[in-house]
């Protein structure tokens, strides 16, 4: 089980190139992936995508990149000449004014300013995509890692949770067979403070034996207790099951309200909502859940 939170940093350095790839992931419903990449990167912006598709099923996924290529060699140097035949002048110029003679040399000519001019390496583009590739994808690995480590901490809240629903069951399977006489004694009780009322005797117990019957909750007990299994066995696993558990929760808690509202005891309701309750939070922490 994988959580959808999570971060990951990856660097890559190639050819003086350094690239550090950072990437963020939130709870989305679906995979929804956003990149910013610096202009020398923006051609591959597409493969960049694919290879996020390939490692994320859902969850709001941010990609961002920073570059430095302060390291990167140059493959040209330039000299302005014309800038450097000024410089020679103004020196013989000034020299001549003072009486002296000029003696500039050429390695003070050469640092003066602008005379020399680094060009840049352009980088080959095999060799910026594989380097923003390796970076990305030490950055995807640790984010992985990372929705990893809290989904161990989820299925644990969701086992405890587990634990909590499946004792109320036990206590609902104790309380369920009083139900039905419970209800026909509620309903003989409120009949019996109207005795003007003339109803035929026949007919008024097939109503409150159908009175009875639905008050019988042993169908959603064994329900939610089928819902509590297999949602164990969804916390179990190791693929993604977010949009399952979502599902499961639902009828879970579908269960619980038809409970509630069929209850003819406050112990049942009090177990009803309690199973709600608890359902409730597990829904809740799914929508963490890839």
């Amino acid at each position: 089980m994988r959580s959808m939170t999570g971060y990951g940093k990856g660097q890559s350095n190639k050819a003086g190139l350094n690239l550090i790839a950072e990437v963020k992931t939130v709870n989305h419903r679906y995979l929804d992936v956003s990149v910013r990449l610096p202009r020398s990167l923006t051609a591959l912006e597409i493969p960049l995508r694919k290879r996020l598709t390939e490692r994320f099923t859902r969850g709001r996924i941010e990609l961002s990149f920073t570059q430095d290529v302060s390291g990167a060699p140059a493959t040209l140097v330039r000299a302005n000449l014309p800038l450097a035949h000024e410089y020679t002048q103004a020196a013989e110029q000034v020299a001549q004014a003072a009486g002296l003679k000029s003696n500039l040399k050429l390695n003070t000519l050469l640092s003066l300013p602008e005379v020399l001019t680094l060009i840049p390496l352009e980088m080959e583009a095999e060799v910026m995509q594989e380097a923003a590739m390796e970076a990305l994808d030490l950055a995807c690995e640790a984010a992985l890692a990372d929705r990893l480590r809290e989904g161990e901490q989820l299925r644990q809240f969701f086992l405890v949770h587990l634990d909590v629903l499946e004792d109320t069951i036990t206590q609902l399977k104790e309380a369920a067979p009083q139900q039905p006489e419970l209800a026909r004694e509620k309903l003989q009780k409120r009949l019996s403070t109207m005795p003007d009322l003339a109803v035929d005797p026949q007919r008024l117990a097939q109503e409150i034996a159908l009175f009875a019957d639905r008050c019988d909750i042993t169908e959603e007990i064994n329900r939610f207790s089928a819902h509590c299994a297999q949602m164990r066995q969804l916390v179990a696993q190791e693929t993604p099951v977010g949009r399952e558990m979502d599902f499961l929760a639902q009828e879970m808690n579908r269960e619980a309200n038809t409970i509630c509202s069929k209850s003819a005891s406050l112990t049942v309701t009090q177990l009803g909502l309690m199973c709600k309750a608890e359902t409730d939070k597990i829904k809740e922490q799914i929508q963490n859940v890839e």
